[in-house]
């Protein structure tokens, strides 16, 4: 396993839990951040319809009373609504202004503070359409109304009632369904948009008369669907700060992550640097020891032959004939398995030769299946060799012995008056093989155990064959194609 492959998954698996350490931190905090601006919205509104709702109480006190509707409806004493009315401009403190509106919309009596704008402007911004709106009256049920208004920019606040009998007096036979009302007006300035801020942690609340073209705001709703106004403030956003707070300790927990990612890589170099060199030393004792036990094995073989030809006496014993050819027979099978660690030491140290040329691999599949006829035929196997004539680049003898390896295998695992084929086609830039056969087959999970290092997969019938140290397709040869 290269060194990048080994360490790749423990940077994925700590880039991918930074990531979505931060994605959290970033959710909870817009969550936070929206939690808290949800919570400002309502505490702005609630406030805002305080101020007006606050004149609605005072004004239908004054509304609610015999008095009003003596004085105001059927006499319109000016005398008494000034000194009743009109003082609540100096006594009451929310009160600003006041208004009386008869039945007609035209106005009986008003009293100002002197720096509120004319009571003519006030009206045209939509107070005479409120009042007008008003009735006719339900027996013994207030009829008022609060809102806000804006006039020449400034932010008024009314609260508008008409007047009405409470019963306790003889009246006159009047008709009391539409009466006049009474109306408080207060001027909400900035020193009170300021203060309503202040009380409820608002900061920088403050009132504009268009909408603003970003931040936080919220629209102050007028007489008549008219826009009073604007509340823009710069909205807390606790998520937000608490990530700005968290930079630091952040950066420093990265740095550490750095450092020890660091100090894990130059380990991990050195345990792959230290694993390769062990690796090669076995690869190199391998070949060693391998080339010290072909020597004598090849003489065993030799003199095997020698003593089965019967050169220099007769071999007495038919026991012992069988004995010679099964010692032959097991030292050929332990060369050949010798033959192929010399194979995989020479892969591993990167000394295996191939000599590349031009080869015809259809050429090669006949010469393969040539090799293997002679054991078909004994199992009276269908052996079919059909691949198209090419021109490849490759080492003809390594392609051999792929194929051969592939075949043997195919032989060996197809029942008797099975078949096996070899087909070869070209496919765009390259010339593909491929070695079919009605044999046992082999489930998945078996292929990837076939196609492991020295893998083997056993069953009943491969127990009754002699196969290659490795399954054909698992074969070092294969593995250059």
């Amino acid at each position: 396993m290269s060194f990048r492959r080994l360490v790749a998954p423990v940077f994925l698996a700590v880039a991918v839990s930074i990531a979505a350490f931060m994605a959290l931190v970033v959710f909870a905090a817009s969550r936070q951040d929206a939690a808290s601006l949800d919570a400002e919205n309502q505490v702005v509104a609630q406030e805002m319809r305080a101020i007006h709702e606050a004149l609605a109480v005072l004004v239908e006190d004054n509304a609610w009373w015999d008095a009003s509707v003596e004085n105001i409806h059927i006499t319109e004493n000016i005398a008494w609504i000034d000194s009743t009315l009109g003082e609540s401009v100096m006594g009451i403190s929310q009160v600003d202004g006041v208004f009386v509106i008869r039945t007609d919309g035209t106005m009986a009596y008003a009293n100002f503070a002197t720096d509120l704008p004319a009571p003519h402007a006030i009206l045209d911004e939509g107070l005479i359409e409120v009042v007008r709106a008003m009735g006719p009256r339900e027996n013994l049920v207030p009829l008022t109304r609060s809102g806000y208004l804006q006039v020449e920019g400034r932010l008024i606040a009314f609260g508008a009632s008409m007047v009405q009998a409470t019963g306790a007096n003889k009246l006159p036979d009047i008709d009391l369904e539409r009466l006049p009302a009474i109306v408080f007006i207060s001027d909400v300035g900035a020193d009170d948009i300021e203060a309503v801020g202040k009380n409820n942690a608002l900061r920088a609340l403050t009132y504009q008369t268009e909408a603003p073209a970003g931040g936080t705001f919220q629209l102050i709703p007028g007489a008549n669907d008219r826009a009073a106004g604007y509340l823009a403030w710069t909205a807390a956003a606790p998520g937000s700060e608490m990530i700005r707070y968290l930079i630091v300790p952040a950066l420093i927990l990265l740095m550490i992550v750095a450092a020890a990612m660091t100090r894990f890589v130059r380990r991990a170099s050195r345990l792959v640097e230290e694993l390769a060199r062990a690796n090669k030393a076995k690869s190199a004792f391998l070949a060693s020891t391998s080339h010290e036990i072909r020597t004598p094995l090849n003489s065993i073989i030799g003199f095997t032959e020698l003593i089965s030809l019967e050169l220099y006496g007769k071999v007495e014993g038919q026991k012992n004939k069988e004995y010679l050819q099964l010692i032959r027979e097991s030292g050929e099978h332990l060369l050949s398995i010798i033959n192929d660690i010399l194979d995989i030491s020479k892969l591993e140290a990167e000394r295996f030769e191939i000599y590349a040329e031009r080869v015809d691999p259809r050429e090669v599949a006949r010469a393969a299946g040539k090799m293997v006829a002679t054991a078909a035929k004994e199992k009276d196997l269908n052996l079919e060799i059909d691949c198209l004539p090419g021109d490849v680049l490759s080492d003809e003898r390594i392609m051999r012995q792929v194929l051969i390896n592939l075949l043997s295998n195919a032989v060996k695992f197809t029942p008797p008056h099975g078949k096996v084929t070899v087909t070869g086609k070209i496919k765009g830039r390259f010339y593909t093989i491929a070695v079919e056969d009605s044999g046992i087959g082999m489930s998945k999970s078996e292929i990837e155990v076939a196609l492991s290092l020295f893998g083997q997969v056993h069953d009943n019938m491969t127990r009754s064959h002699k196969y290659w140290p490795w399954p054909a397709a698992c074969h070092p040869l294969c593995r250059l194609t």
